[in-house]
Protein backbone atom coordinates (compact mmCIF):
# COMPACT_ATOMS: atom_id res chain seq x y z
CA UNK A 1 0.00 0.00 0.00
CA UNK A 2 2.98 2.32 0.94
CA UNK A 3 4.24 2.10 -2.84
CA UNK A 4 1.28 2.36 -4.70
CA UNK A 5 0.82 5.81 -2.53
CA UNK A 6 4.46 6.60 -3.45
CA UNK A 7 3.49 5.90 -6.96
CA UNK A 8 0.94 8.00 -7.31
CA UNK A 9 1.83 10.64 -5.24
CA UNK A 10 5.77 10.83 -6.99
CA UNK A 11 6.14 14.41 -5.11
CA UNK A 12 5.39 14.04 -1.61
CA UNK A 13 7.68 12.80 0.76
CA UNK A 14 6.91 9.64 2.98
CA UNK A 15 7.84 9.75 6.64
CA UNK A 16 7.76 7.01 9.84
CA UNK A 17 4.80 8.21 11.98
CA UNK A 18 4.65 5.05 14.20
CA UNK A 19 6.85 6.99 17.01
CA UNK A 20 4.91 10.31 17.09
CA UNK A 21 1.29 7.76 17.38
CA UNK A 22 2.97 6.05 20.04
CA UNK A 23 3.81 8.92 21.95
CA UNK A 24 0.34 10.22 21.17
CA UNK A 25 -1.59 7.46 21.88
CA UNK A 26 0.62 7.08 25.84
CA UNK A 27 -0.91 10.19 26.67
CA UNK A 28 -4.72 9.13 28.06
CA UNK A 29 -7.11 11.33 28.16
CA UNK A 30 -9.67 11.61 31.45
CA UNK A 31 -12.29 8.74 30.37
CA UNK A 32 -9.53 6.94 29.26
CA UNK A 33 -8.14 7.01 32.65
CA UNK A 34 -11.24 6.00 34.19
CA UNK A 35 -11.62 3.05 31.54
CA UNK A 36 -8.08 1.49 32.55
CA UNK A 37 -8.70 2.42 36.35
CA UNK A 38 -11.85 0.34 36.14
CA UNK A 39 -10.32 -2.41 34.20
CA UNK A 40 -7.92 -2.97 37.13
CA UNK A 41 -9.85 -2.78 39.93
CA UNK A 42 -11.86 -5.67 38.17
CA UNK A 43 -8.92 -7.81 38.05
CA UNK A 44 -7.81 -6.59 41.34
CA UNK A 45 -10.77 -7.73 43.09
CA UNK A 46 -10.92 -10.98 41.29
CA UNK A 47 -7.64 -12.17 42.31
CA UNK A 48 -8.63 -11.46 45.69
CA UNK A 49 -11.86 -13.66 45.29
CA UNK A 50 -8.93 -15.87 44.21
CA UNK A 51 -6.91 -16.04 47.14
CA UNK A 52 -10.22 -16.23 49.47
CA UNK A 53 -10.48 -19.57 47.81
CA UNK A 54 -7.80 -20.87 48.27
CA UNK A 55 -6.81 -22.96 50.35
CA UNK A 56 -4.32 -26.46 51.00
CA UNK A 57 -6.12 -28.86 48.61
CA UNK A 58 -7.31 -26.50 46.26
CA UNK A 59 -6.44 -26.81 42.72
CA UNK A 60 -4.83 -24.07 40.76
CA UNK A 61 -7.59 -24.33 38.17
CA UNK A 62 -10.46 -24.38 40.96
CA UNK A 63 -8.82 -20.69 41.99
CA UNK A 64 -8.45 -19.59 38.10
CA UNK A 65 -11.97 -20.46 37.49
CA UNK A 66 -12.93 -17.94 40.31
CA UNK A 67 -10.68 -15.36 39.09
CA UNK A 68 -12.52 -15.81 35.64
CA UNK A 69 -15.98 -15.54 37.02
CA UNK A 70 -15.71 -12.82 38.65
CA UNK A 71 -13.92 -10.85 35.91
CA UNK A 72 -17.30 -11.96 33.60
CA UNK A 73 -19.50 -11.02 36.14
CA UNK A 74 -17.86 -7.75 36.55
CA UNK A 75 -18.06 -7.19 32.45
CA UNK A 76 -14.86 -7.90 31.81
CA UNK A 77 -13.40 -10.03 29.28
CA UNK A 78 -10.40 -12.98 30.70
CA UNK A 79 -7.67 -12.36 28.26
CA UNK A 80 -4.72 -14.52 30.37
CA UNK A 81 -5.51 -15.84 34.03
CA UNK A 82 -2.14 -17.59 34.80
CA UNK A 83 -2.25 -19.09 38.54
CA UNK A 84 0.53 -21.29 39.66
CA UNK A 85 1.62 -22.78 42.94
CA UNK A 86 4.25 -24.26 44.64
CA UNK A 87 7.46 -25.12 42.47
CA UNK A 88 4.94 -23.98 39.16
CA UNK A 89 5.10 -20.72 40.14
CA UNK A 90 8.24 -20.24 38.67
CA UNK A 91 7.02 -20.75 35.47
CA UNK A 92 6.26 -17.24 34.02
CA UNK A 93 3.39 -17.24 31.52
CA UNK A 94 2.47 -20.99 32.50
CA UNK A 95 -1.44 -21.65 33.05
CA UNK A 96 -3.24 -23.42 35.98
CA UNK A 97 -3.47 -27.03 36.33
CA UNK A 98 -5.14 -29.29 38.62
CA UNK A 99 -1.79 -29.21 41.09
CA UNK A 100 -3.65 -29.23 44.56
CA UNK A 101 -2.24 -26.38 47.30
CA UNK A 102 0.16 -27.45 49.84
CA UNK A 103 1.03 -26.02 53.10
CA UNK A 104 4.47 -23.72 51.82
CA UNK A 105 3.48 -22.98 48.36
CA UNK A 106 3.84 -19.87 46.82
CA UNK A 107 0.83 -18.39 44.94
CA UNK A 108 1.52 -16.28 42.23
CA UNK A 109 -1.31 -14.33 39.85
CA UNK A 110 -0.34 -12.74 36.95
CA UNK A 111 -3.79 -11.87 35.74
CA UNK A 112 -5.04 -9.60 32.15
CA UNK A 113 -8.43 -9.07 30.61
CA UNK A 114 -10.60 -6.18 28.82
CA UNK A 115 -13.07 -3.44 30.13
CA UNK A 116 -14.88 -1.72 27.18
CA UNK A 117 -11.59 -1.83 24.74
CA UNK A 118 -9.23 -1.05 27.54
CA UNK A 119 -6.50 -3.86 28.97
CA UNK A 120 -5.83 -4.35 32.81
CA UNK A 121 -2.45 -6.61 33.64
CA UNK A 122 -2.03 -7.29 37.07
CA UNK A 123 -0.11 -9.52 39.61
CA UNK A 124 -0.12 -10.93 43.09
CA UNK A 125 1.09 -13.49 45.38
CA UNK A 126 -0.03 -15.51 48.41
CA UNK A 127 1.82 -18.20 50.41
CA UNK A 128 0.17 -21.09 51.86
CA UNK A 129 1.00 -21.13 55.71
CA UNK A 130 2.88 -18.75 57.48
CA UNK A 131 6.23 -17.10 54.73
CA UNK A 132 9.94 -18.98 55.00
CA UNK A 133 12.60 -16.30 55.56
CA UNK A 134 13.77 -16.41 52.10
CA UNK A 135 10.15 -16.02 50.98
CA UNK A 136 9.49 -13.19 53.24
CA UNK A 137 12.64 -11.32 52.71
CA UNK A 138 12.62 -11.90 49.15
CA UNK A 139 9.11 -10.48 48.67
CA UNK A 140 9.71 -7.83 50.67
CA UNK A 141 12.25 -6.85 48.78
CA UNK A 142 10.38 -6.54 45.43
CA UNK A 143 7.64 -5.01 46.98
CA UNK A 144 10.38 -2.38 47.89
CA UNK A 145 11.52 -2.09 44.30
CA UNK A 146 8.12 -1.12 43.12
CA UNK A 147 7.45 0.69 45.86
CA UNK A 148 10.59 2.89 44.84
CA UNK A 149 9.38 3.04 41.23
CA UNK A 150 6.37 4.56 42.64
CA UNK A 151 8.71 7.14 44.62
CA UNK A 152 10.22 8.27 41.91
CA UNK A 153 8.13 8.37 39.10
CA UNK A 154 6.71 11.70 37.67
CA UNK A 155 6.81 13.60 35.09
CA UNK A 156 9.96 14.44 33.05
CA UNK A 157 11.84 11.20 34.98
CA UNK A 158 12.77 8.87 32.20
CA UNK A 159 11.49 5.61 31.52
CA UNK A 160 14.75 3.81 32.06
CA UNK A 161 15.68 5.23 35.87
CA UNK A 162 12.45 3.58 36.98
CA UNK A 163 14.17 0.34 35.98
CA UNK A 164 17.37 0.67 37.17
CA UNK A 165 16.01 2.37 40.27
CA UNK A 166 13.78 -1.16 40.49
CA UNK A 167 16.84 -3.31 40.19
CA UNK A 168 18.95 -1.37 43.08
CA UNK A 169 16.31 -1.17 45.68
CA UNK A 170 16.06 -4.85 45.31
CA UNK A 171 19.28 -6.01 45.16
CA UNK A 172 19.73 -4.00 48.33
CA UNK A 173 16.90 -4.83 50.30
CA UNK A 174 17.89 -8.19 50.81
CA UNK A 175 16.43 -9.27 47.47
CA UNK A 176 17.78 -11.59 44.85
CA UNK A 177 21.42 -10.58 43.65
CA UNK A 178 21.84 -10.24 40.68
CA UNK A 179 18.19 -9.06 40.12
CA UNK A 180 18.04 -10.11 36.44
CA UNK A 181 14.68 -7.94 34.28
CA UNK A 182 14.30 -7.21 30.78
CA UNK A 183 12.17 -5.08 32.11
CA UNK A 184 9.85 -3.59 35.26
CA UNK A 185 6.84 -2.37 33.79
CA UNK A 186 5.38 -0.46 30.60
CA UNK A 187 2.09 1.60 29.12
CA UNK A 188 -0.92 -0.42 29.39
CA UNK A 189 -4.18 0.98 27.38
CA UNK A 190 -5.48 -0.03 23.93
CA UNK A 191 -3.23 -2.60 23.90
CA UNK A 192 -1.80 -4.68 27.29
CA UNK A 193 2.03 -3.26 26.38
CA UNK A 194 2.28 0.58 25.57
CA UNK A 195 5.66 2.55 25.12
CA UNK A 196 6.85 3.24 27.07
CA UNK A 197 8.47 0.27 27.95
CA UNK A 198 10.64 0.51 31.48
CA UNK A 199 14.09 -1.19 30.57
CA UNK A 200 17.49 0.29 30.06
CA UNK A 201 17.94 2.51 26.78
CA UNK A 202 14.56 3.84 27.24
CA UNK A 203 14.81 7.51 27.60
CA UNK A 204 11.18 8.62 26.96
CA UNK A 205 10.69 10.78 29.91
CA UNK A 206 7.16 10.43 31.39
CA UNK A 207 3.91 12.55 31.04
CA UNK A 208 0.80 13.25 32.99
CA UNK A 209 -1.84 11.12 31.87
CA UNK A 210 0.53 8.53 30.64
CA UNK A 211 -0.97 5.10 32.40
CA UNK A 212 1.71 2.29 33.23
CA UNK A 213 1.90 -1.45 35.31
CA UNK A 214 4.76 -1.23 37.46
CA UNK A 215 6.19 -4.87 38.37
CA UNK A 216 9.28 -6.49 39.76
CA UNK A 217 8.60 -10.48 39.46
CA UNK A 218 10.94 -12.75 40.30
CA UNK A 219 11.27 -16.57 39.25
CA UNK A 220 13.85 -19.83 40.70
CA UNK A 221 13.24 -22.94 38.60
CA UNK A 222 12.95 -25.00 41.44
CA UNK A 223 12.25 -22.73 43.97
CA UNK A 224 9.04 -20.45 43.11
CA UNK A 225 8.08 -17.37 41.78
CA UNK A 226 6.92 -13.92 43.44
CA UNK A 227 5.70 -11.20 40.88
CA UNK A 228 3.78 -7.76 42.27
CA UNK A 229 2.27 -5.52 39.33
CA UNK A 230 0.35 -2.70 39.84
CA UNK A 231 -1.50 -0.31 37.71
CA UNK A 232 -0.88 3.53 37.42
CA UNK A 233 -1.84 6.54 36.06
CA UNK A 234 1.13 9.90 36.24
CA UNK A 235 0.17 13.22 37.00
CA UNK A 236 1.27 16.39 37.24
CA UNK A 237 3.32 16.10 40.27
CA UNK A 238 3.54 12.38 40.58
CA UNK A 239 1.30 9.35 40.50
CA UNK A 240 -1.48 8.05 41.66
CA UNK A 241 -2.37 4.63 42.10
CA UNK A 242 -5.16 3.00 40.40
CA UNK A 243 -4.46 -0.71 42.04
CA UNK A 244 -3.69 -0.74 46.03
CA UNK A 245 -5.33 -3.44 47.75
CA UNK A 246 -3.61 -7.02 49.01
CA UNK A 247 -0.08 -5.93 47.62
CA UNK A 248 1.73 -7.68 50.52
CA UNK A 249 2.30 -11.30 50.80
CA UNK A 250 -0.78 -13.20 51.67
CA UNK A 251 -1.19 -15.84 54.06
CA UNK A 252 -3.35 -18.61 53.66
CA UNK A 253 -4.17 -20.48 56.75
CA UNK A 254 -2.47 -23.94 56.02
Amino acid sequence: LRQQLADLLPGVEFVPASDWLAGVRAIKLPGEVELVERSARIVEQAIIAGIDAAEVGVTEAEIAAVVASEMVAAHAEPRFIVVTSGPRSALADAYATSRALEPGDLLRFDVGGMYEGYWSDLGRTAVVGEPSAKQAAFYDAILAGEDAQFALAAPGVAAEDLFHRAIEVVEGTGGPAPYRRQHCGHGIGLEVYEPPIVRPESPMPLEPGMTFCFETPYYEVGWGGMMIEDTLVVTDDGIRLLTDRARGLTVIPA
